[in-house]
């Protein structure tokens, strides 16, 4: 379904710079389609910042994505950087310190010498899950039902969309734009890929992002009600950081949904997942929005 037109004042803001191309012949990417159900269904899905780590279960590791699965998550935010010999993994961090068991910065670093690197949990306590590449990722998605969030640490527009496509990747993923120029990038080589955007929506269409594939990151902090219905009045899905507001509380997780926000990204996953309905719950909801 194509998004409706986005309010008056927005359209004319955006009245006196170039207009977008048009988008009738796009194929939206299965995740943009099923966020309009979400939005239509008033259901609440979870993103899970860094895929959700947890005792025993490291950041950006293949066994974490399994059990986000599991637990009803269905959005994996996962961070991607290249390697110098061009391969795309996961790692959020510039060095290897934090979440790994080497050392020392990542710069000129090919991917045998990161291949064998083993993991931490948030503990620091060593797993068997090695650093894992966007491929085997893709992998477990394409298993599990995920859709990977894709945040480019060290990508560039045409790197990441150029994967996509060479791995028939569309169906799976959605990219994390922090910049109107740099989702006007992506879209200019796939205008139907689902892209996390800035809160400006006129900006976005201005610069040639197709608005029927964004949905609006709000910030971290609390849901605005009021906001959210009047970009939800235009077809535009929302998304909001949780991370600051977190403390057990379900009441976090459950305003945030009652205030119609479609994605909650958050860090505590077992705590969000129950206060949401559980798995069951979240999985039926998934399970009406996905396309048969």
């Amino acid at each position: 379904m194509l998004k409706r037109l986005i309010p008056s004042l927005l359209v004319l803001a955006a009245a006196c710079s170039p207009s977008a191309p048009t988008t009738a012949e796009t194929e939206l990417a299965a995740p943009a389609i099923q966020l309009d159900c979400f939005r239509e269904t008033r259901a609440a899905m979870l993103a899970a910042h860094r895929a959700g780590p947890a005792p025993g279960y490291p950041e950006n590791a293949l066994s974490t994505l399994r059990r986000l699965a599991e637990l009803g998550v269905l959005y994996a935010e996962i961070d991607v950087r290249r390697s110098a010999d061009g391969v795309l993994f996961l790692l959020h961090d510039d060095t290897l310190d934090r979440t790994t068991t080497g050392t020392g910065s990542l710069d000129g670093l090919a991917w045998e010498a990161l291949s064998g690197t083993t993991l931490r949990d948030p503990d620091g306590t060593v797993v068997e899950d090695t650093i894992p590449t966007l491929a085997d990722a893709l992998t477990v998605a394409r298993e599990a039902g995920l859709v990977l969030n894709l945040d480019l640490k060290s990508v560039s527009p045409e790197e990441i969309v150029g994967f996509v496509h060479d791995h028939d990747a569309r169906d799976e993923v959605a990219i994390i734009a922090y910049s109107i120029d740099q989702a006007a990038a992506i879209h200019a080589l796939d205008d139907g890929l689902l892209l996390s955007a800035p809160n400006d929506p006129a900006a976005l269409s201005a610069a040639g992002a197709n608005l029927d594939a964004v949905y609006i990151w709000t910030g971290v902090g609390a849901a605005d009600a009021g906001q959210d219905a009047r970009l939800a009045e235009a077809g535009l899905e929302t998304s909001a950081g949780l991370f600051r507001l977190e403390n057990g509380d379900p009441a976090v997780y459950r305003t945030a949904a009652a205030a119609g926000v479609e994605l909650l990204s958050i860090d505590d996953v077992d705590t969000a997942a129950v206060a949401l309905g559980g798995s069951e719950v979240l999985h039926a909801q998934i399970a009406a929005c996905t396309a048969q």
